[in-house]
């Protein structure tokens, strides 16, 4: 088997039967196989999922819990046999016989670990997360935008035409080498959303290979419809804080906390409804989704 496809669902499955739909439509000359996982979705979503798949040849993997994005792609990876492991948000869209493109330059170089690819908007506008560098600390001190668009001109990613190593690339589609990706332990269960790609970008990194971004394939993503209400900023602060505790040195880790307070601290006092709960968060921690998302 070429590539095994690994789509997460969790109360979207509208979204996941487009999804599969076009991975079908605009992939030829692989050999491929697709894995649904859901996340112990309301019964009402899984009956629609089920409608959805039909007759398709689509493996379905039913989870009694909500294991989060990371935790259900592992869960799909478990029964994947594919060289190659494509994990593509389900909000996502495929065009252009991406993965075919993909397929083919992943394996001119033994040392990539991931490839992504542009990540496009409904319109067919180019977002401009799609590669990025790791959010450290210069991240904080020189602001997302002012970082992001230092990284991008040192690098050259604004008019990038061909592939290119960059720290990281969006985890709405993850293209690996499956023994790579085995290597390094896969995706981290602890995380249960956010922050999954840096995670392992960082650690692929750190075993000698490379994150390559290639804008020769695009897909269409929808952004935030696989995730629906369990999006929080609660959840993005603790993964993120994580991320950076696990990875990184503990001073890192201690200067971004205290930058992170002194910023949230001051959002808090003019905005107390919206931030206090973030502040405290950071100051003292607090229980990721994986806790309270679970039947």
């Amino acid at each position: 088997m070429d590539v095994s496809i690994i789509i997460v669902n969790f109360n979207s499955s509208r979204y996941t039967g487009e999804c599969i739909d076009s991975v079908v439509q605009h992939t030829v000359g692989l050999a491929f196989e697709i894995i649904v996982v859901d996340n112990s979705s309301e019964p009402d979503d899984v009956e629609m999922l089920e409608e959805l798949i039909g007759t398709k040849d689509v493996r379905l993997i039913k989870s009694k819990i909500n294991l989060g994005f990371g935790g259900g792609g592992l869960l799909g990876y478990q029964f994947s046999t594919g060289d190659y492991l494509a994990f593509i948000n389900n909000d996502s869209l495929l065009n252009e016989n991406s993965l075919l493109k993909l397929f083919a330059y992943i394996k001119t170089d033994e040392n990539i670990g991931v490839l992504g690819l542009n990540q496009r908007g409904e319109g067919g506008e180019c977002f401009e997360y799609s590669a990025r560098q790791f959010i450290g600390l210069r991240h904080h001190l020189l602001g997302s935008k002012s970082s992001q668009k230092f990284y991008a001109k040192k690098y050259g990613i604004e008019n990038l035409d061909q592939p290119f190593e960059v720290d990281m690339v969006s985890g709405a589609f993850m293209f690996f080498d499956a023994q790579k990706f085995a290597e390094v332990g896969g995706f981290d269960p602890k995380i249960f959303l956010f922050y999954e790609e840096m995670d392992i970008c960082f650690r692929l990194k750190q075993k000698g290979y490379k994150t390559i971004f290639y804008p020769g394939a695009s897909f269409i993503h929808y952004q935030g419809k696989s995730s629906g209400k369990i999006i929080t900023k609660n959840e993005l602060i603790i993964s993120y804080l994580y991320v950076i505790q696990k990875n990184y040195a503990y001073w890192h880790y201690l200067v971004i906390k205290i930058v992170l307070l002194i910023k949230y601290g001051i959002k808090a006092i003019l905005k107390p409804k919206k931030y206090w709960v973030p502040f405290f968060i950071i100051l003292k921690g607090g229980n990721s989704l994986t806790y309270s998302a679970k039947p």
